[in-house]
């Protein structure tokens, strides 16, 4: 069962099954119990339905539940068309890795889509380099933050362009391409993808290469869309880049 499926499915589950269950464990165990642990027996209620359905759910948060993302990550090798979906945590082959004086792409480039969702957007960022957009033979220099739509191909540099022909290059080791989903308005997931090289004495020929961090979705709850904030999402990415440059040391 997919994630978009399981959400719709969640929305459909008859309240009355939850009260019980909390109604239940309220009168055998905990007489008298405040609303927040109401609150939080209702979200219990739900990951055992979820466990059931055979989608292991988390909670990093109060009140927040997660699930695996649905976001796909495309990425491309630097001498063909070859493509490879990005898995979590998984390095790619080195003939993913791109270089500036080597590869004939302007970037190393990246397909963001969801093919189950129509309505989606992007709001894409990074830490560290550039993005652009290659359509045809034109090249456009994005900003820190952008949106974009399902089935975009993004491209990351380590030049970032200062004037209409200057140029300054980015010689940190590390960079972070920040994506945040949204479907009408309400935040349903992130993914952090993580930049890296280890040759950065070669320049103008340093090789990058590319790993999908993490990516989760936030799925509905008894049909609605939760309350995610972008304070939080922005928390939780730190946190990721936080604990795997502490893994690196």
């Amino acid at each position: 069962m997919n994630t978009k499926k399981f959400s719709e499915a969640m929305g459909e589950i008859d309240n009355k099954y939850v009260e019980e269950t909390i109604r239940y464990r309220a009168t055998k165990k905990a007489k008298g119990l405040s609303s927040k642990w109401i609150k939080r027996g209702t979200i219990a209620a739900y990951l055992c339905v979820a466990l059931v359905a055979g989608v292991l759910f988390k909670t990093s948060a109060p009140d927040v539940v997660i699930a695996p993302g649905f976001l796909t990550v495309t990425a491309y090798a630097a001498s063909s068309d070859e493509e490879i979906t990005m898995q979590e945590g998984i390095a790619l082959p080195t003939d993913y890795k791109w270089s500036l004086a080597m590869s004939s792409r302007p970037g190393l480039p990246l397909k963001l889509s969801a093919t189950e969702y129509d309505d989606l957007s992007f709001e894409v960022s990074v830490d560290g380099g550039t993005l652009l957009l290659w359509e045809g033979n034109k090249i456009t220099y994005l900003g820190s933050s952008f949106n974009t739509g399902n089935d975009t191909t993004v491209y990351w540099t380590n030049l970032s362009q200062t004037g209409e022909n200057d140029f300054e290059r980015y010689m940190g080791t590390t960079a972070y391409i920040n994506i945040v989903i949204q479907e009408e308005e309400n935040i349903v997931g992130y993914a952090v993808v993580e930049i890296s090289t280890n040759d950065l004495e070669n320049e103008p020929a340093q090789t990058y290469s590319i790993k999908l961090l993490k990516s989760i979705s936030f799925p509905k709850v008894n049909g609605e869309y939760q309350k995610i904030t972008v304070e939080y999402v922005a928390a939780e990415m730190e946190q990721i880049k936080s604990e795997t440059q502490a893994g690196q040391r």
